[in-house]
């Protein structure tokens, strides 16, 4: 549901006599601490609160994620051993790739010291909590963008709703956040921000904590899609807290080419949307030099409907527990299944190098001579999608001030003479995708290069990640 939420801040303005105009994000930073201790005082307060049948059904009894299989003690530490030259082959001469035996390490905690803990606190079901003041509009969103985040980062999620999610509210997407059980000291806190914006998730058999996070939290929150929701999406987007997504942009270049359109007999209403393409991710790649594994930046990817639906079927049989990236890229394997790649290039996704911008203002924009062909550096041209990293708020907000409903907004001139430079130089590391071994491609028997043994290029893709004449 696409939501107005701009009443908010133009009621505070108005309340405002100052003479001069308030930045934006003074207004966006007050609003989100206005509404955090709103929030905790009505958690403290009610015992209670009313909730959002769209997202939850009736509450049902947690249920612990699949027990992993008897552990077979895998080696810690990066395997010495694994040798893609060794793999036996199948009928077509392909490598039949396997994940490496080890014991996979998460944040710096190993995946079999990670499963031992337990809850620190109870995880009982998450009540319903409808929307206070619902909207329908009965436009078909074949999208689902989805914030993978911390229940307690109310913070950021305000920042998110009042920047991208608002500028872009006319994209056909579903925008939601998607938390874990926050316990029931934040019961309260949770419904009553749920009842008041309506997008918010919760895989209530899920403790909030990081080795959780970064483990099987995405493969769950697939899980609840495929069991729970009352829409079935033809591509969901994960994405980070400190991510900003060019939606307009995304969903014309990325998305709906991959949509096949239909309208009412006058031509004039969009009945519906259909995927024309299937089994595929649209994401950056990158390599894991510890796990020997190449998978989509976990930044942001975007995968089909029946890639939701396969993995937590994987999961249930091969029980990995690694980075949930990792787990994505083994459960693959294990399940020899392909997927297709649409890559993003380093002008369409890239990491924010703060040192990239231009000395001497206060922008993002990037300096004369950056190199958009690095992982890192600051923002240029029309290309951009998705922008990682902004994990302080003055970079996210003067990120957020380069775009309007159209999408970017032109890009502003160097300046005729350019302030001497006395900070940090940028480094423009090479693209993630470059340190993927060379035994790790092979030509697939359509022709297609083939990575890890799962991951297919569109036709005419090179290793370089550019399409042929293009």
């Amino acid at each position: 549901m696409a939501i107005n939420r701009s009443w908010a801040v133009e009621g505070l303005r108005s309340f405002s006599n100052r003479p001069r105009p308030v930045p934006t994000r003074f207004w966006i930073i007050s609003l989100a601490s206005i509404f955090i201790v709103a929030l905790l005082f009505v958690g403290h307060k009610s015992d209670s609160l009313p909730s959002i049948p769209y997202l939850n059904k009736e509450p049902e009894k947690a249920q612990p994620p699949p027990p992993p299989p008897p552990p077979k003690n895998p080696p810690k530490g990066s395997p010495k051993d694994y040798d893609p030259e060794e793999f036996d082959v199948d009928e077509n001469g392909l490598k039949i790739w396997i994940p490496p035996n080890m014991d996979a390490l998460v944040h710096g905690v190993h995946a079999s010291d990670g499963i031992k803990r337990k809850p620190t606190y109870p995880l009982d079901p998450f009540p319903q909590t409808p929307m206070t003041l619902p909207v329908d509009d009965n436009r078909q969103r074949p999208w689902l963008g989805a914030v993978i985040c911390s229940a307690w980062d109310i913070k950021r999620r305000m920042l998110i709703r009042y920047t991208w999610m608002k500028t872009f509210k006319d994209v056909p997407m579903d925008q939601r956040f998607v938390i874990s059980n926050p316990g029931p000291d934040w019961r309260a806190v949770i419904q009553q921000e749920n009842a008041t914006f309506g997008d918010m998730i919760v895989l209530d058999h899920l403790q909030e904590d990081d080795f959780t996070a970064n483990t099987v939290k995405t493969v769950e929150f697939y899980r609840w899609l495929s069991e729970k929701s009352p829409v079935k999406y033809e591509f969901v987007s994960k994405m980070d807290t400190d991510l900003w997504v060019n939606a307009r942009a995304y969903w014309d270049r990325q998305v709906l080419p991959r949509l096949d359109v239909a309208k009412s007999a006058d031509g004039n209403t969009i009945t519906g949307y259909k995927a024309n393409v299937n089994h595929t991710t649209i994401g950056q790649f990158y390599y894991d030099s510890y796990h020997h594994t190449a998978f989509p930046h976990g930044a942001i990817y975007t995968v089909t409907w029946d890639i939701v639906t396969l993995l937590p079927k994987l999961q249930d049989k091969f029980h990995v527990i690694a980075g949930e990236d990792v787990t994505m890229a083994w459960l693959l394997m294990k399940g020899q299944q392909k997927v297709t790649m649409a890559v993003l290039t380093q002008e369409e996704k890239f990491e924010f190098d703060h040192k990239d911008t231009r000395p001497g203002e206060r922008t993002p924009w990037a300096r004369k001579g950056t190199d958009v062909t690095s992982s890192w550096h600051a923002m240029y041209g029309s290309e951009i999608l998705a922008i990682h990293q902004l994990k302080k708020d003055d970079d996210w907000l003067m990120v957020a001030a380069c775009f309007d409903e159209k999408g970017i907004k032109e890009m502003p001139p160097y300046p005729e003479k350019e302030p001497e430079d006395k900070g940090d130089k940028p480094g423009y590391p090479r693209p993630f995708w470059t340190q993927i071994p060379n035994d790790f491609w092979e030509t697939d028997v359509d022709g297609t290069l083939l990575c890890n043994g799962i991951w297919k290029l569109e036709s005419g893709v090179g290793r370089d990640m550019k399409r042929k004449g293009g």
